[in-house]
């Protein structure tokens, strides 16, 4: 505990609400009995007996944690701690981490407590603080995202203890629906006996394993179809009438994809697994509908049944309102890029569907490629399209006009439905994104070896990568080939380090912002290019030294720390910086649409409160530090 000079202090408070609001005598009063601490980097403070008390932060960041280590609050200079500690005594076990070497101000709690009751605007002010973290702490709930999901959680069995400000029913992860009390058999088990089973536990569906986990599934229907309808006996085996490898959903599937996966394949039961392969669990088309209410499942219908292109465009008007109520709803932001992008999947299936009605079969197998912001499932509001084909052989005359006039449908429909033209025509239209199988390997290992400048600005967008339409095998092969040549060429990894590190957080000496000097944006941040895509940039970096490929931003992180690549608290960091500047950009997006009719990602700082500025220069700060270890961990040995 330091020295302290009560003037410097006081004057700090005169600047710094609510103590500002404060007369000089109410400040004297509170400041009794103050002292200074130093926090050092890392550094638990657990506000519990004599040290629960307001604490403010005179230099240094911190987080507010809840007891899982879930991220609940960022705080930095000017900020208080301590609130719930003091007002209701910690009820939710909330801890306070430094983030950097910080330096506080402890007030004494008999004083401060008085004054909160003598100064009612004094107490409001904390009253709305502790209600605001409240808020925030529901939404930390659930568990780390760098933990793994636990199958055993018995919190989650009963989809109606879900906290209802948590999530939307959109978003809803799969996991708190899902039914864990799993009827399972083998193959050799009698249709009598899995029956028998069945009719016991009261369930509509048998899982049958073998040593690889999941290998089938058997309904009540398969029972009736299968079994009855066919004269069928009582001894034949289940393994006989099962259906084999069904469709799974991974514990991170949220409600709207498992939605769309039993519309697109006509089913009703879709089992639950882990990344072992062994069922967690089982949801149905019953628990789905016991959670619709939300009119994005309604427009995902909506596009599913639309019979030409002009009926398609007039249902795809929705998507400005539709990504604003997204957004005002407070999905979180990697949710949001979910639900975005599985409608922008559903509208471009839509329109593939159509072409190939109105222009006839293909001539040959076809993938269609997804890159960037579709492939990573991080859409927003104007987010525009980057496509590509991935042709079974090489087309003749006759073959590549065909594909020609297919892709151009299809991405002018895609820009009709309000998903832009690619500025850089990296679209399927364009020839050059037409390409076999083998010569999509070699463009993508000429990259990597070559190393240019145009190399790694494609690499940036290309090596995001996801097929929505056709047989992915193909697509996975050349994922898997990109990724062997990566592990051999450090060469490659250790420039596109320099090139991601070229960019910086637009933050100077003293953590000024650095803003636009002139143009339409003067004075103002780009969120985009000098935010989120310093972090895409790190993310892919550290994805793409990974043995296993991910394509989402923060599976990437996850999947680098899980194989040693990054630290936890990095990734962590990384993470809430992601999250923190998406909700900056759909804010900013939502504003500028309902004012001028398009989206920018530009955002005014003086916008923001003096609380959520601190916010954003530690954000900034958290990604500098990001680079600089990025910087140690891929330039060592490199000049």
């Amino acid at each position: 505990m330091a020295a302290i000079d009560i003037p410097e202090v006081q004057h700090f408070m005169a600047m710094t609400p609510p103590f500002s609001s404060l007369s000089s005598v109410e400040q004297k009063q509170v400041l009794k009995g103050v002292s200074m601490e130093y926090i050092r980097q890392g550094e638990a403070l657990s506000l519990i007996d004599d040290r629960a008390t307001l604490y403010l932060i005179r230099r240094g960041a911190c987080e507010i944690r809840n007891p899982q280590g879930g991220l609940v609050d960022q705080i930095a200079d000017g900020e208080c701690f301590g609130v719930s500690s003091v007002l209701a005594h910690n009820p939710d076990g909330l801890q306070v981490v430094a983030m950097e070497d910080s330096l506080v101000y402890r007030f004494n709690k008999t004083h401060f407590t008085e004054m909160l009751e003598q100064n009612e605007a004094f107490g409001l002010f904390f009253e709305y603080t502790r209600h605001h973290r409240q808020r925030k702490l529901s939404l930390s709930q659930k568990a780390s995202p760098l933990k793994e999901p636990d199958p055993k959680e018995p919190s989650q069995d009963n989809p109606t203890q879900l906290d209802p400000t948590s999530y939307s029913s959109l978003s809803t992860p799969i996991t708190h629906l899902m039914s864990r009390s799993l009827v399972t058999a083998a193959q050799g088990d009698t249709v009598q006996k899995v029956a028998a089973q069945m009719t016991q536990a009261r369930v509509s569906s048998v899982l049958l394993l073998d040593e690889q986990g999941l290998s089938g599934i058997v309904t009540d229907r398969d029972l009736r179809s299968r079994v009855l309808a066919l004269g069928g006996t009582a001894n034949m085996t289940i393994g006989e009438i099962m259906t084999a490898h069904p469709v799974c959903l991974s514990a991170d599937t949220l409600m709207i994809q498992a939605q769309l996966v039993m519309s697109e394949h006509n089913i009703h039961h879709l089992p639950v697994v882990d990344d072992n392969n062994t069922p967690i669990g089982i949801v149905t088309v019953t628990d789905l509908l016991r959670q619709q209410e939300l009119s994005p499942l309604l427009l995902i219908n909506q596009i599913q049944r639309q019979k030409s292109l002009e009926d398609l465009v007039e249902v795809c008007q929705q998507w400005p309102a539709f990504t604003m109520k997204l957004v005002t709803t407070e999905m979180k932001p990697t949710d949001v890029g979910k639900v975005l992008a599985t409608v922008s999947d559903q509208i471009t299936r839509k329109l593939i569907a159509l072409a190939l009605e109105q222009y006839g079969c293909a001539p040959m197998a076809f993938q269609f490629l997804v890159f960037g912001s579709q492939a990573r499932k991080d859409q927003s509001l104007g987010s525009d399209q980057d496509n590509g084909l991935m042709l079974e052989r090489e087309p003749n005359e006759v073959e590549s006009a065909y594909f020609a006039t297919l892709c151009d449908y299809i991405c002018q429909g895609l820009a009709a439905c309000g998903i832009r033209l690619c500025p850089g025509n990296i679209m399927a239209s364009n020839p050059q994104w037409r390409l076999t199988k083998t010569r999509w390997q070699q463009t993508f290992n000429q990259w990597v070896k070559s190393s240019t400048p145009n190399a790694l600005l494609h690499a940036s967008i290309f090596f995001d990568i996801r097929c929505v339409y056709g047989d992915p095998s193909p697509v996975n092969d050349v994922i898997t080939s990109l990724q062997d040549d990566i592990a051999k060429n450090s060469l490659f990894l250790a420039t596109l380090t320099r090139n991601a590190l070229s960019s910086k957080p637009p933050l100077g000496f003293f953590r000024h912002f650095l803003l636009e000097s002139s143009g339409e944006h003067k004075h103002q941040l780009d969120l985009k290019h000098q935010g989120l895509a310093l972090v895409n940039d790190l993310a892919r970096l550290y994805g793409l030294s990974c043995q296993h490929y991910q394509v989402g931003t923060l599976a990437r992180l996850e999947q680098a720390v899980r194989e040693k690549h990054l630290s936890e608290d990095i990734a962590r960091n990384l993470m809430d910086a992601w999250s923190a500047l998406n909700s900056l950009r759909f804010d900013a997006q939502s504003r500028c649409w309902q004012a001028k009719g398009e989206a920018s990602a530009y955002l005014d700082p003086s916008s923001l409160s003096p609380l959520e500025r601190k916010h954003l220069k530690v954000t900034f700060s958290m990604i500098r530090e990001a680079q600089e270890v990025a910087q140690q961990h891929f330039l060592r040995g490199y000049s």
